[in-house]
């Protein structure tokens, strides 16, 4: 450790460690206790995307920030969709304080959907309610672990660092054995090398010193080795989402993440359209297509 500079370096010896303890799969309840997810072998699941900050208007068709009553009607109909099987924190309401956006969310999810729930802490403070919530609904912290809830999503920041609440919410996590998702984005070309292969490398890295943080702190935290990494358009200096060459990166990763034996996760069946088009519908089942065939 290089305390001057601020850099951490894992030995062989670490990363060999860690991944000697990281669970080769987990499974996911909903409120009610009941197993939703196996997450072992080929098993392949769907969830919305998450913290979106707008939305467009189903009505208006125009672009607009969410609202509470738009966040109920979302989980209202995501209780009701049999092939997504689990919801996430896929808004964030704007007519609460910003402080509290991220508990609000969870909470919100818990009472008007009983399926398991992909979210996370905006700070530190804030997974100790949202910690809270959970403990509400299982009762118990022996519960809790042996019925997780909720996966929290951790986003390292692309190139090679971790913000300390991001740091901090690992850790945290760790120490209940809430599942955690590792979403690295290395931007190739960006924030990435701009080959294919130099944005692997380096978002292998940036996930296994997130697998290790896990690790370190409690052996057997359940983890997903995720990701939304992106092939960057230097044009328009946009990251396009549905782009195949970002889709193949996802595929990629997704083979590595099984070759270390851990469960995965890809933000893939998405569209760059701003509206309900052709264009939406050939990119993101394209990438759901190649989700469903990567297992």
């Amino acid at each position: 450790r290089d305390t001057e500079k601020n850099h951490v370096f894992f030995t062989d010896e670490i990363i060999d460690k860690a991944l000697k303890t990281v669970p080769h799969s987990f499974k996911l309840y909903d409120v009610l206790g009941q197993e939703t997810h196996n997450f072992s072998e080929y098993n392949v699941y769907f969830t919305p995307g998450s913290a979106a900050l707008t939305i467009l208007d189903c009505d208006t068709k125009k672009i607009r920030k969410p609202s509470t009553d738009d966040y109920v009607r979302y989980a209202k109909i995501i209780s009701q969709l049999k092939n997504i099987a689990s919801q996430s924190t896929a808004l964030i309401p704007t007519d609460v304080h910003e402080k509290i956006s991220d508990s609000y969310r969870l909470y919100l999810s818990l009472l008007y959907c009983e399926k398991p729930v992909v979210t996370g802490a905006f700070t530190i403070e804030a997974f100790n309610i949202m910690k809270a919530l959970q403990l509400v609904v299982r009762g118990t912290k022996e519960e809790l672990v042996a019925k997780p809830l909720t996966i929290f999503s951790c986003c390292p920041t692309s190139p090679l660092k971790w913000s300390d609440i991001t740091s901090q919410n690992v850790i945290d996590c760790a120490q209940y054995s809430i599942p955690v998702e590792f979403i690295s984005m290395p931007l190739s070309g960006f924030m990435a090398p701009v080959t294919f292969v130099g944005t692997l490398v380096q978002h292998t890295a940036e996930t296994l010193s997130g697998v290790v943080i896990s690790q370190l702190t409690n052996p057997g935290t359940p983890v997903l080795y995720g990701g939304s990494p992106a092939a960057f358009d230097v044009r328009y200096e946009t990251t396009p989402m549905g782009a195949v060459e970002t889709q193949m990166i996802d595929c990629a990763y997704n083979e590595i993440g099984k070759y270390l034996g851990m469960p995965t996760q890809a933000y893939i069946a998405l569209s760059d359209s701003k509206q309900l088009d052709a264009q939406a519908g050939l990119e993101s089942s394209m990438g759901a297509t190649l989700a469903a065939l990567s297992g």
